[in-house]
């Protein structure tokens, strides 16, 4: 039997079929959407101005906030508050954003 699956690519503001899933960083926080053609020169069109301002950074100096954490203290807090969190490798930033809200940090 052969079987024929077809994905699709929906525009997460109007519905209609995208052409592009776009990343977008902001405030050490990383989202994802698809957008069509009109939708994705808009989305250009705003940030265009504060890209061409700003100035290149490179991953280890993004990510260096990270650096300095207790990560034994994070799945500690996750494991007794039922978050989940893998034992092992990265620790999800949505986990570590609700341990630093949950500490004060």
């Amino acid at each position: 039997m052969a079987k024929s699956v077809v994905e699709v690519l929906v525009d997460d503001l109007d519905g209609t079929e995208a052409v592009e899933s776009v990343r977008l960083g902001w405030n050490g926080e990383w989202r994802q959407l698809e957008l069509n053609d009109k939708n994705r020169v808009a989305l250009s069109k705003a940030l265009d101005r504060f890209w061409q301002a700003a100035r290149p950074v490179k991953w280890d100096e993004a990510k260096s906030k990270r650096k300095h954490r207790d990560v034994s203290a994070i799945r500690a807090w996750a494991a007794e508050h039922g978050v989940a969190c893998p034992r092992l490798g990265r620790i999800p930033f949505a986990v570590e954003e609700a341990y630093n809200a949950a500490n004060g940090r």
